[in-house]
């Protein structure tokens, strides 16, 4: 099982992103232990149909529905979740279910 995120980003912008949360984490856990992937050409966000329309006409043109995907081996969206709003996310439990739906 791999997971990644991918955001509209530049690299570099996503690396800062990913030390500025290390330096938060106050449990000496590390932060984030994923792969943050760069789409500022919105490539990967355009083929799955995931622009947030209500940005066309701002400076931050590009940003998607937060939206989540379980995708299994062959290639098949197995789950899928998107929200309209930035702070509402799947719980863990509820991806977890997803993965667990594929064995």
């Amino acid at each position: 099982m791999t997971l990644w995120a991918i955001s509209v980003d530049p690299a570099e912008v996503s690396r800062g992103f990913s030390q500025k949360i290390e330096k938060i984490v106050a449990d000496g856990r590390p932060g984030i232990e994923f792969p943050l992937l760069a789409d500022p050409g919105s490539r990967t966000i355009d083929a799955y149909g995931l622009m947030d329309p209500r940005y066309a006409k701002l400076k931050r043109a590009g940003i998607p529905y937060p939206t989540a995907y379980v995708i299994d081996r062959s290639g098949r969206v197995a789950w899928m979740r998107q929200d309209r709003d930035w702070k509402v996310r799947p719980v863990n439990a509820e991806i977890r279910a997803a993965l667990e739906s594929l064995k």
